[in-house]
């Protein structure tokens, strides 16, 4: 994997990137073994039906978790770290869904070193299941 963003000001407003993952239950299994968050809307699908889930839902944190790859990898990249990331869940997502993540840079500060971005992430038939904001700077 080959990264061509080395300073901030290579960064444009508009700048984006996209990458796509399929949530499976072996992402599932290995989300709620790392975290131990086994709740049972996670893990058993009689209980998520009876509350009106079409299937077991897989975590947010785990459905957030992505926007890593592409802030740490791609955009803005392995010269920056995370400071602040927040998301809304806006729609479940299933075992079988295929997530497209969007990336897009919102505000350049060379100033003070900082990338603001957004984030947006929809599901294989182009619904919003997830979507926030994230600033990354660079040291």
């Amino acid at each position: 994997m080959s990264v061509s963003i080395t300073s901030i000001a290579q960064l444009s407003e508009g700048q984006r990137h996209t990458m796509s993952v399929g949530i499976d239950q072996d992402k599932l299994d290995a989300f709620a073994a790392l975290t131990g968050d086994h709740a049972p809307v996670h893990t058993d699908s009689d209980f998520a039906a009876a509350k009106g889930y079409t299937g077991c839902v897989a975590h947010g944190l785990l459905v957030s978790s992505f926007y890593s790859t592409i802030l740490g990898c791609h955009l803005p990249g392995p010269n920056t770290v995370i400071m602040q990331v927040t998301t809304n869940m806006v729609k479940p997502v299933y075992v079988g869904d295929i997530i497209e993540y969007s990336v897009s840079v919102e505000r350049v500060s060379e100033g003070v070193g900082s990338v603001s971005l957004s984030l947006s992430a929809t599901n294989q038939n182009g619904e919003a299941v997830n979507r926030g904001t994230a600033i990354c700077i660079f040291r």
